[in-house]
């Protein structure tokens, strides 16, 4: 009897649904295909006809599966697929018109399907009060245009993480967002690779793989790559935290055609890091793989794997590597000895020391957002280190925020990072007490990731935001992942 009367609710349900989802569906196919009609009229692009419909569609399959739009936004974000498109081809920007589609699929699930987003009010918290920090700083700072347009870039990246957090609530959606994180370092790294084995600097592959001459020790510069960042230091940051995730997978993964991937991933991206000739890429690279190693040492058919690798790696080494390399013991030689010619280490010398005066001389709420730069000349002439007055960034995520924001907005930053770092470590223990060694291991990856990032970042400032707040919410969406993960278990055995 019971079972009888379940199947027609279930039906009448389903039904139900299909039908509200269709009289939204169509009225929306309409007005969004009409108006792109109109566009196309208006601008005279044929491109808007193909840029449109492709929207459209990622509309409609953002609103039937939030995780299809969860993986795209991750994507786009992590390989600055918009800023590509539009500097190097002229194509309009598509990360604000997908963050809005992805704002109204929320919507859409809440009224159509009644799916209520849950986990967001704490993480909402977190970012309210990073948020407010650089707000209060535009009653102090010389600079408050730059404070605003900072604050405002801020709040834009704080809402990608909370859609990431607000759609990204289960294991197997996580297991696929790291997924796409080891496919963003196939992408990356592999371009990134062939261009420097095969020396064809001149082309930028799409602009996802620009290289640039910089200095690699004293007057002798070279290429060095940048990816899609225009920068050598950034984008080793952005590279070094794939490299746990892709080791971790390459250890537990059970599919052998995924661990060839998540060793293709591992190897490019270990290059990538390499052609850089970034020196805090390089240790934040090695921090991050010894922790995956510390918490799973490779088994005994995996050390020939892991020997061969190396003595690879050793071998593509570039020109000058560990003599570069090597300059980073003169950070810990006595003030006034470093080498003349080591021109990018004078400099973060100066930068460090420019933001401790900042920070002597403004300890509670520091100089204000973005404005460590404008007021570097000040502080640099008093010093008497700076090569040119000119400005210049702090290279060190930590010192601008303290020299920023103060004790108080640095003690509001490091508790954000302290609460990514229990919920991540609460979830790899909680994970193991259920037997779901798979989850703990990339929770793992991920974490060997997420520190590393923040390694890197001793070395240089928050110049792209936005991966500082992907990240945030990756980590502090585990806490949902490993609650819905772990009560659904019972059921599906």
């Amino acid at each position: 009897m019971n079972q009888e009367k379940t199947i027609p609710s279930v039906a009448t349900t389903l039904q139900y649904r299909l039908m509200r989802l269709f009289n939204v569906f169509i009225p929306l196919a309409v007005v969004l295909g009409a108006a792109s009609g109109i566009l196309v009229v208006l601008l005279g692009q044929p491109f808007y006809i193909l840029f449109g419909l492709a929207g459209l569609v990622v509309f409609l399959l953002s609103i039937y599966s939030a995780e299809f739009g969860l993986l795209v936004l991750i994507f786009i974000s992590y390989t600055r697929f918009s800023d590509i498109i539009t500097e190097f081809h002229g194509f309009p920007s598509t990360a604000k018109p997908f963050i809005a589609i992805l704002l109204v699929s929320i919507f859409v699930r809440w009224a159509v399907f009644e799916e209520r987003p849950k986990g967001w009010v704490g993480p909402f918290v977190l970012f309210g009060l990073l948020s407010l920090v650089g707000f209060v700083s535009l009653l102090y700072s010389p600079v408050p245009d730059r404070v605003m347009a900072r604050w405002f870039d801020d709040i834009k990246d704080m809402v990608i993480a909370l859609i990431i957090v607000i759609l990204l609530q289960s294991g197997p959606t996580f297991r696929r967002a790291l997924w796409v994180l080891i496919g963003i370092g196939v992408f990356l790294g592999t371009l990134s690779v062939f261009q420097y084995l095969t020396g064809t600097f001149d082309n930028n592959y799409g602009g996802f793989a620009l290289s640039l001459e910089h200095q690699i020790i004293g007057t002798i510069d070279d290429y060095r790559s940048t990816g899609p960042m225009g920068d050598p230091n950034y984008f080793a940051q952005i590279m070094v935290v794939l490299i746990p995730i892709a080791l971790e997978r390459f250890l537990h993964e059970k599919k052998n055609s995924l661990r060839l991937v998540a060793l293709w991933s591992f190897a490019v991206s270990v290059l990538t890091v390499m052609f850089t000739y970034s020196r805090g890429g390089f240790l934040a690279m090695v921090i991050g793989v010894m922790l995956v190693l510390i918490y799973y040492p490779p088994k005994q058919f995996q050390i020939p794997v892991i020997i061969i690798s190396v003595i690879v790696f050793v071998s593509l080494l570039p020109p000058n590597y560990l003599d570069r390399l090597s300059t980073l013991t003169d950070l810990f030689k006595p003030r006034g000895t470093l080498r003349i010619e080591e021109r990018s280490l004078q400099g973060r010398l100066s930068e460090n020391l420019a933001a401790l005066e900042m920070i002597k001389a403004n300890p509670l709420f520091g100089v204000g957002l973005n404005s460590y730069k404008y007021l570097f000349p000040v502080y640099s002439k008093r010093l008497g280190l700076a090569l040119v007055a000119t400005e210049r960034e702090a290279h060190n995520l930590f010192l601008e925020v303290a020299a920023e924001t103060g004790v108080i907005g640095f003690s509001v930053f490091v508790f954000v990072l302290f609460v990514c770092l229990q919920v991540m470590f609460r979830g790899r223990n909680s994970f193991n007490r259920s037997g779901m060694d798979d989850y703990s291991g990339m929770i793992t990856g991920f974490l060997g990731g997420f520190i590393a990032y923040f390694v890197a970042s001793v070395f240089i400032h928050n110049a792209f935001p936005r991966y500082f707040y992907l990240l945030i919410g990756l980590a502090l969406s585990i806490r949902l992942v490993v609650q819905n993960t772990i009560t659904l278990r019972p059921q599906s055995e």
